[in-house]
């Protein structure tokens, strides 16, 4: 039965090789596609290397392949050099997974990424020697695969997975994602069993362990090629891997939520002051004025002139309690002047981490501060609908002065919309309200699949 399934795989070999791979290839190109969006998690930075030793991995998997279909159509001296890049590519491939392990572990060992270099130096090192002092080619390339995987593979797997783990537990714990902690778990888990099978299962050679622990020794006591290990685990590491990456729109979903829990609020506190200033406090201010014109018809010194001035004294109480509460609802207006605030909030974690804002003005306008916090709040909430409904990457933000005309410009490369026939929400017409509040005039213009351009113009008033 074993000798059936070792000569199944023999015959399948090619097949075995492309699938192995091809799930590395998969996994590199499916972190590299969903880590391009901005994040404000260190892992969605590092994931990054374990996206190129993914692609770079499988290419080379694949070189194993092709290279020889090609050796009886292209001269020898090219396949040669094929080869050499090839290997190139492994070692290449097992740096970036130590680079993922030790820019994932950077802040509690800092001096992992030099230990990286030193150990991509000694391997350069030793196969440019090889090339000069070994007596064939295939001594050369033998060593040289050998050596990458006992000095880059093996430590940069199992540096991976502590590293992964470390990462796991340090950002996505907090956010109580279970089904993301345990599918990172299980990742760490596929990468640990890449060092043994990647790493210390290598080639036969005439040195320990390679003269033991190699491809030979495995399929001869397993009846399995190795490959088709290190395809399960690159299967499982692709499923995993890919699985963990919907936390960066679970990220996004929360920031977009909170950021709309914020303006509600906001909008809330708005809505309150507003009545209390034209109903609680114009009705105390009333029931004052009925007060003092029922003072000339109370006998001076009287019980009841006691009492009015007491009623009085309470309600002037009461309608400053009401303002300083009418006061206190009220985001505060910013001390600094526009551009100065503008820069503050485009460095807001929330926009920082999502947007590529880009702010270009020709001098600084002079506004009041009230001004300046609708302007803000303005700015704010089209940012806000740039993140929630045109998944934009950039935005650009222009300032302008002509003739005492104040325009202010914000256009993005998102999704655009019909803006003929969507109705306006209730962040567009807050926006729409705080530009005539400051006497200013908003228009918005937008084409689906063309961004959208939203400008407020106002004259600008010195403070």
């Amino acid at each position: 039965m074993m000798a059936e399934i070792s000569e199944f795989f023999r015959i399948n070999r090619i097949v075995v090789l492309f699938i192995y791979g091809l799930t590395f290839f998969v996994m590199g190109f499916a972190i590299f596609l969903r880590t391009r969006r901005h994040s404000r998690l260190r892992l969605a930075h590092d994931l990054r290397w374990l996206a190129v030793f993914g692609i770079a991995h499988g290419v080379h998997e694949w070189g194993i392949i092709f290279i020889p279909i090609q050796a009886g159509y292209l001269p020898e001296a090219l396949i040669d050099l094929l080869r050499s890049a090839q290997l190139v590519l492994l070692a290449v491939s097992f740096m970036c997974l130590l680079m993922f392990g030790a820019v994932t572990l950077e802040h509690r060992y800092p001096m992992l990424r030099p230990a990286v270099v030193a150990l991509a130096g000694v391997w350069s090192v030793g196969y440019m020697l090889g090339g000069y002092l070994l007596p064939t080619d295939e001594s050369w390339y033998l060593l040289s695969d050998v050596w990458a995987r006992y000095l880059l593979g093996f430590p940069g797997s199992l540096i991976a997975a502590y590293g992964l783990r470390y990462q796991a537990r340090l950002t996505i714990a907090p956010l109580k994602i279970d089904n993301i902690l345990n599918v990172l778990r299980l990742a760490g888990i596929g990468l640990i069993a890449y060092a043994l099978f990647g790493g210390l299962i290598v080639p036969p050679a005439d040195f320990p362990p390679a003269n033991v622990l190699n491809y030979a020794l495995f399929d001869q006591q397993i009846g399995v090629p190795v490959q088709v290990f290190r395809t399960l685990i690159g299967l499982l590491l692709a499923i995993t891997i890919i699985r963990a990456l919907e936390v960066f729109e679970i990220e996004l979903d929360r920031l977009i939520e909170h950021m709309e829990v914020e303006q509600i609020q906001a909008a809330e506190r708005e809505r309150i002051g507003q009545e209390i200033h034209d109903g609680a406090i114009q009705g105390v201010y009333s029931a004052s004025l009925i007060l003092e014109s029922m003072e000339p018809l109370v006998q001076e010194g009287s019980e009841a002139e006691r009492r009015l001035l007491q009623a009085k004294n309470v309600l002037n109480a009461l309608n400053t309690d009401l303002r300083s509460y009418m006061v206190s609802l009220r985001d505060p207006s910013p001390a600094d002047p526009l551009v100065p605030s503008l820069r503050q909030l485009f460095g807001n974690p929330r926009f920082k981490g999502l947007l590529d804002i880009e702010l270009t003005y020709e001098s600084s306008p002079n506004f009041k501060p009230v001004q300046v916090r609708h302007i803000l709040a303005i700015v704010q909430e089209c940012l806000s609908n740039t993140l929630r409904h045109a998944r934009a990457r950039q935005v650009q933000v222009q300032i302008r002065r002509a003739d005492g005309v104040f325009t202010l410009t914000l256009e993005d490369d998102g999704y655009g919309f019909a803006v003929e026939t969507t109705p306006a929400g209730y962040g567009l017409r807050s926006m729409r309200d705080r530009a005539r509040l400051i006497g200013g005039q908003m228009e918005i213009a937008s084409q689906p699949g063309k961004g959208t351009k939203v400008t407020l113009s106002l004259p600008e008033e010195k403070s």
